[in-house]
């Protein structure tokens, strides 16, 4: 096998070669261009996980070594194309064979006590961190940039000349203009013989600016804001682990007013990540910006947190103090539901050019400060909330009083960028303590965040994917969190008893991926992908749980989460059990009643129905319910009225009954 550095050397002659950039915007046409006639959905996506399609990384490093040369625009004859392109994919399937470590590595000798983790060394990391699956979508970069960005809009525009209304309006609209730029190419297409793809993926300003209707000079800077500058080369891009200017850079000059645009993906997150890095390299300015970084992604979590659980149970920064003097702790983002509490702490560190290049030191030491002090700042905090000793008070100094004694706190650590290979580095590198009351941390980022608000936007549903996702989450393995809730959102974050450990492919989070495409671009298909969302609808059962969704009081909220644990063979038993005993309710005006044991018998539900008055109605639960409680290790009743509606629940647990 040839070193990576050989094979990287061959790839970089063979983007330098005469109209090179011709044979990039064929690839970008195969691999980027989706064909949706009927919509967004799973089907039409499904090119975008295809082992045969160039990842985002791949395709960035053939246009970053093409950059390091003055751009050829030559058009060559299709036999020359196609073998550019033959070669580039044979090279960067080299590439990734020569970044794969010896499988001898992983099977150590039986004598080898003591062996070291080869998964967790940097070297090996390298592979999942430069082939990771897209963690954000590309609208989400193009509509958080502004807001990310706010607070620093005055220094973009004194020293970028930009302005973040016209970037946003930009963005939105290039998508459009190739589209059309494409179909016009496409549909009126020359002879073979000196047609090209590369006018398709060209963004004229003038054009772009009519198309916004924003001014053109404003237009003109955002553009040359993402394009290399005029003299400038990639030169330093001179190997695998070094700066590649085409990430910050992702626009092409082509002329005075006209760039091209390879990679939609690349450009939004451009906008996203670049301009603090512009910002860093003013000394004045370091300091200022490093904060609104980190304010961003507290006020974005509170924001999204508060459309699922309302203001009144979302607070910032929330400080830990035994005494008025003596703070012990800061929670950046604290959510208090009936008994269960969400502690966020927000990180903003990102991951070096070192640690990617696989410098194991560098590596375990981004992860740290990204990942790890967070963790365990969230789980020191979380044990602070446990104690009766402890006070707590908000940003403007209040005192905050816990309704109940928490039962379940699920510690949350958000970063507020791309951190590539994050699931697969917390799987191997990251260290967290637990408790009965204190879950395992989830560790993910704004996006994944902003996606699961989106989809769970009640309470009860967003607990249960936590409480799932805690429960189950390391017998997973996935490349990103989106993969988890996309199985969520099908079928249940569940892992079968039997099995130890369930890797998903990155096609499972499809259906999802088309629904999000669909409530943020405003494209045809549909917005909710098929499963607990969906089934089930208007029957008992989601009629019980709409009811359930948003009270926060201990007893309904653990039947809430029962319910949504449940079979589907549970569910379709329990609905028809309530349809029989309605039915009878309704033709004597008589009580009626079911029980029925739930999963394994770790459970049970009584459902009453009829006209009794409040009082004799909880008498008669609580006294059926009581004869059950030892039959299963927690059991639950229910009394509704004659239209189905939910008129109290009571929890038998320990011997002890609440309603």
């Amino acid at each position: 096998m040839r070193s990576e550095q050989t094979i990287f050397d061959d790839l970089a002659r063979l983007c330098v070669s005469e109209g090179f950039i011709h044979a990039l915007a064929i690839l970008s046409w195969r691999d980027s261009v989706l064909h949706c006639d009927d919509g967004v959905t799973a089907e039409s996506l499904a090119k975008m996980c295809s082992p045969h399609r160039l990842t985002r990384t791949e395709f960035t490093t053939l246009v970053g070594l093409l950059m390091r040369s003055p751009v050829d625009y030559s058009l060559q004859t299709p036999e020359i194309l196609s073998s550019y392109i033959q070669r580039s994919e044979s090279l960067l399937e080299e590439l990734h064979h020569s970044m794969r470590p010896d499988p001898q590595e992983f099977f150590p000798q039986a004598t080898d006590e003591g062996a070291s983790n080869p998964f967790a060394s940097g070297e090996n990391l390298r592979e999942p961190i430069f082939y990771t699956a897209e963690s954000a979508y590309p609208f989400q970069y193009r509509d958080l940039a502004p807001r990310k960005y706010r607070c620093d809009a005055a220094w973009l525009h004194t020293n970028k000349s930009i302005d973040l209304d016209v970037g946003h309006a930009v963005c939105n609209c290039v998508t459009d203009l190739l589209n059309e730029q494409l179909s016009s190419l496409t549909t009126g297409r020359s002879p073979v013989e000196g047609w090209t793809l590369l006018p398709a993926f060209a963004l004229s300003a003038p054009k772009v600016a009519a198309k916004t209707g924003q001014p053109l000079e404003a237009v003109r800077a955002f553009l040359e804001a993402f394009t290399l500058p005029l003299h400038g080369t990639n030169d330093s891009f001179t190997s695998l682990g070094a700066f590649n200017a085409a990430y910050a850079y992702p626009f092409i000059r082509h002329g005075p007013v006209t760039f091209v645009m390879l990679q939609y993906q690349g450009a939004m997150a451009a906008f996203y990540e670049t301009p603090f890095y512009w910002m860093l390299e003013d000394d004045a300015y370091t300091e200022t910006a490093s904060r609104h970084r980190g304010a961003f992604a507290e006020e974005f979590a509170t924001e999204r947190l508060e459309r699922v659980f309302g203001k009144g149970c979302v607070l910032q920064n929330v400080e830990l103090r035994r005494s008025k003097k003596e703070t012990l702790g800061e929670i950046d983002v604290l959510v208090t539901f009936g008994d269960r509490l969400i502690v966020v702490q927000a990180k903003s560190k990102r991951l070096t050019l070192k640690a990617r290049a696989g410098e194991d030191r560098e590596l375990r030491n981004d992860f740290k400060q990204a990942v790890q002090d967070a963790v365990d700042q969230s789980f020191s905090c979380a044990s602070l909330l446990l104690d009766p000793s402890i006070s707590l008070h908000s940003r403007e100094g209040s005192t905050v009083q816990l309704a109940d004694r928490p039962k379940c706190i699920f510690p949350i650590t958000l970063l507020s960028d791309d951190y590539p290979g994050l699931s697969f580095q917390s799987r191997q590198l990251l260290q967290a303590a637990t408790t009965d009351e204190i879950r395992p941390p989830i560790v993910t980022d704004v996006f994944a965040l902003d996606v699961i608000t989106e989809m769970l936007e009640s309470p009860l549903r967003f607990l249960s994917y936590l409480s799932l996702r805690a429960r189950f989450g390391d017998g997973f393995l996935a490349s990103n969190e989106i993969v988890l809730l996309a199985l969520h959102l099908t079928q249940n974050l569940w892992l079968a008893s039997d099995v130890d450990l369930m890797s998903l492919s990155d096609d499972v989070a499809l259906p999802l991926d088309a629904a999000m495409t669909c409530r943020r671009d405003g494209l045809p298909g549909p917005p909710t992908p098929d499963g607990i969302l969906t089934r089930f609808r208007e029957t008992h059962f989601s009629k019980i749980i709409q009811q359930l969704e948003d009270e926060p009081e201990p007893a309904a909220l653990d039947f809430g989460l029962l319910l949504l644990e449940l079979s589907e063979s549970t569910v379709v038993a329990l609905n028809d059990g309530i349809d029989k005993i309605m039915a009878l309710a309704a033709s004597d005006c008589q009580p009626h009643r079911f029980t029925i044991v739930l999963e394994g018998c770790k459970a049970g539900l009584t459902v009453h129905v009829g006209r009794l008055g409040s009082q004799k109605a909880k008498a008669l639960l609580l006294r059926d319910c009581d004869r059950y409680a030892d039959k299963a290790d927690q059991w639950f009743g229910m009394t509704l009225d004659l239209q189905g509606c939910v008129r109290f629940v009571v929890e038998y647990l320990g011997g002890q009954a609440r309603v």
